[in-house]
């Protein structure tokens, strides 16, 4: 369910736990500009509320993997690693770098929190507010 109101009919990818209920992740396709002025679908993937998924009628989500809270919640809460997603540089829009909790978007390195600040203080480099990548990132109460 988008914002507005419109649905979209997407993939769950992934589901799990939070203190206060649950997360989904989902990917929906959209159009990116391609080669020579065309466009071409690609998947975008992003953590949602369950106010903004809902199942579809008739289809099994029992594999879908899923994370549940352990009995020790802090450290559900504070991942133990991140990721990095370099968003590449188009007509207008310079290429970024965009970090996240691991999980929310594929990836096949992992960072510590140090490598993980440290990508932050790049140009062009921000945290993802889908999986909130810079509340992960604070120091520890």
């Amino acid at each position: 369910m988008l914002p507005d109101g419109q649905e979209v009919r997407g993939r769950l990818h992934a589901r799990r736990q939070v203190k206060d209920g649950w997360l989904y992740q989902v990917g929906i396709l959209v159009w990116q500009d391609g080669a020579n002025g065309s466009a071409e679908p690609a998947e975008q993937q992003v953590w949602v509320l369950p106010a903004h998924a809902r199942p579809v009628p008739g289809v099994s989500y029992e594999h879908v993997p899923t994370r549940r809270l352990s009995g020790d919640a802090a450290s559900q809460e504070r991942p133990p690693a991140w990721t990095l997603q370099y968003l590449p540089h188009r007509p207008k829009h310079p290429g970024a770098t965009l970090l996240h909790v691991v999980g929310c978007t594929p990836s096949d390195r992992t960072l510590t929190r140090e490598e993980a600040l440290a990508a932050l203080r790049q140009p062009r480099a921000a945290a993802c507010i889908e999986c909130d990548a810079a509340r992960s990132l604070t120091p520890e109460q």
